[in-house]
């Protein structure tokens, strides 16, 4: 199935959820936020949290700098 990963088409198999995606993309999840539809999804909550055809991920990576 296809979803929308950070403004892009991405295809995962049929019920993932966001661990699966953030593990398969090879993501270090220490400071980083994830948003489905516009809403912000807490880590404690990756591993339950199914996708579904045409979800809108976003996965934002924090970076500290000065």
């Amino acid at each position: 199935m296809n979803i929308v990963l950070n403004g892009n088409i991405y295809q995962i198999a049929k019920d993932s959820t966001l661990l699966a995606l953030i593990t398969d993309l090879g993501i270090a999840h220490k400071a980083m936020a994830v948003a489905i539809n516009t809403q912000v999804i807490k880590k404690p909550l990756w591993e339950s949290c199914v996708l579904h055809e045409g979800d809108e991920v976003e996965i934002l990576d924090f970076v500290g700098g000065g």
